[in-house]
């Protein structure tokens, strides 16, 4: 069981969690127009328990993640994989979809988010892996977002959550291979 709280998008992700880990403790954001009571709440629980992050893997959930990052630090987030996430019939995206083994593992593998960006890798450090401005830059980030458990983007965004989840350019070697 988790000590966190857990933050997801809707009242279905919040059951398919309760399904797999009864008695979790989970505040929805009702999607991305997150009031300014659930943002309260998620401060309260952040000072009190701790929280961790876990929404839908597509551009609302990544929207939602930077908006409560943006007001709240110190925050724990989990990652699933889009793949982890589809729909039986193939057209939605989200946590109420994924298995309770891609929940579990998601959850095992948890960053702590830091809002002071102190760069560590640049985009220098990432050209000397063909993540930039290749042919196949692309993907070679796919596999690394993939493997280092991050939500998939472009360049200019990996950089960004390296920095931000603090992964090192050892771990980005290793995810490499």
């Amino acid at each position: 069981m988790y000590k966190e709280v857990i933050v997801v998008e809707g009242i279905h992700d919040k059951q398919k969690l309760e399904s797999v880990f009864p008695g979790i403790e989970c505040i929805v954001t009702n999607g991305s127009e997150i009031s300014e009571e659930t943002i309260i709440a998620i401060k309260l629980a952040q000072k009190s328990r701790g929280v961790i992050l876990f929404l839908d893997p597509d551009f609302p959930g990544k929207k939602i993640s930077n908006f409560i990052l943006e007001r709240i630090s110190g925050l724990k987030i989990a990652f699933l994989l889009k793949s982890d996430a589809i729909s039986k019939n193939k057209k939605k995206v989200g946590i109420e979809h994924a298995s309770p083994e891609a929940i579990k593992r998601a959850l095992e593998d948890v960053f702590t988010v830091e809002n002071d960006i102190f760069p560590t890798i640049s985009r220098e450090d990432l050209n000397s892996f063909q993540l930039f401005g290749e042919p196949h830059s692309q993907a070679k980030r796919q596999a690394l977002c993939e493997r280092l458990g991050i939500p998939l983007c472009n360049g200019k965004a990996l950089i960004k959550w390296i920095n931000r989840l603090h992964i090192t350019k050892k771990q980005i070697e290793e995810a490499m291979l």
